[in-house]
């Protein structure tokens, strides 16, 4: 049976697989953004689908120049959808059965909007509601808490970008590889990150395992990192995760802190704001000794950093730092409570009173394993 860990590690391969074959795989979405003249798009996503998505923002926006929104189905049904101007729309989820993302399709469809379904397998009940049905090509992946359908998700996304950018600003062909070899150096960087998270990991064990809140930080591209960094270790771990822009977390988040709190600050490379990013980790070792970044910066010491031998730019450099924080979780909870939550959450699951998917029994239970 694979584990989290073994579809992390299948990561690189989806990676190559997707750029290779970028053209064919997002054409209906770039002919469907240029045939509608649309200006710009909307991606409404919640949990990992939100997070995988927000890693690409960055890149979307870098690569083609557009306007590009995000919101998660309920606020985007309740609060947003009155506001739509000339927006692609574009619904995504992994299962292709969110009810809140099917619910949000469901809605614009009643308005009158063409809707797109992004998702991660053919079989889902998505592509009974939405104008278009995409598969961004994850594979397979049976286990829920999702590794390689985030990762993947963020990369379909920016291979779009780079496949719309060809075509607004009828990009050569020089041009073109050029980008798309670039966007290859991830897969190379993927897999040391992995093996080098292990082995931090694994020399400072107590710090991942003795704790009592995990704090993310982070900015800009990476900010997504950090939100799925606190959303996979609070669904594995079971302990209290927090992503927080690292400026704001100065602001007021900073003060349930403790000594036996976990910081880990993710930096985006050599961007200006990472010098920063790294003066408020080397002050926070003030209030907490486990403190870790997820950078090459040689001011933060060797045996807290979490680093590679090459990087990227900020907007790539998601699709490995992903790599990280999907490591962590994995091994934070596979080294204590094996993915095990309180026995009230148990039965709120099974009482079932306000359900998120559409269908039963999408995904592995690691929990109904563990217990078998």
């Amino acid at each position: 049976m694979n584990t989290m860990l073994d579809y992390i590690k299948e990561t690189p391969d989806c990676y190559l697989d997707i750029i290779d074959n970028s053209y064919e795989y997002t054409k209906q979405l770039v002919d469907f953004y240029i045939n509608n003249n649309y200006q710009g798009i909307y991606l409404i996503a919640s949990g990992s689908s939100y997070n995988g998505t927000y890693c690409a923002l960055s890149f979307i926006k870098h690569m083609t120049g557009i306007d590009v929104k995000l919101e998660t189905p309920f606020n985007f049904i309740n609060h947003e959808i009155d506001y739509l101007d000339r927006q692609m729309l574009i619904g995504i989820s992994q299962s292709g059965c969110s009810t809140n993302t099917l619910d949000a399709i469901k809605e614009l469809n009643k308005r009158n909007y063409r809707t797109i379904a992004l998702v991660g397998r053919d079989d889902c009940d998505a592509k009974d509601i939405a104008d278009l049905t995409i598969n961004w090509k994850v594979g397979e992946e049976k286990i829920g808490f999702v590794t390689k359908g985030v990762s993947s998700l963020a990369c379909f996304l920016m291979c779009f970008a780079i496949e719309l950018k060809r075509v607004l600003f009828n990009l050569d062909i020089e041009k073109y590889n050029h980008i798309k070899n670039k966007l290859k150096e991830v897969i190379d960087i993927h897999p040391e990150m992995v093996e080098n998270t292990i082995n931090i990991f694994n020399k400072n064990i107590s710090d991942f395992t003795a704790r009592d809140t995990v704090y993310v930080l982070s900015s800009g591209p990476n900010l997504g990192v950090g939100k799925e960094a606190a959303l996979k270790i609070a669904e594995t771990s079971c302990i209290n995760a927090y992503a927080y822009e690292v400026e704001e977390f100065l602001h007021g988040p900073l003060y349930p802190l403790t000594p036996n709190a976990l910081i880990i600050v993710i930096d985006n490379n050599d961007h200006p704001s990472s010098e920063r990013m790294i003066d408020i980790a080397l002050a926070l070792k003030d209030i907490t000794d486990k403190v870790y970044v997820v950078s090459n910066n040689p001011r933060f010491d060797d045996s807290h950093s979490f680093r590679t031998s090459k990087q990227t730019c900020l907007h790539r450099s998601p699709l490995y730092k992903l790599a990280c924080i999907q490591t962590l979780a994995y091994l934070m909870s596979e080294a204590t409570n094996k993915y095990e939550p309180h026995q009230k959450i148990k039965d709120f699951k099974k009482a079932n009173k306000v359900s998120s998917k559409s269908r039963n029994n999408l995904y592995l239970d690691l929990q109904k394993v563990n217990n078998s």
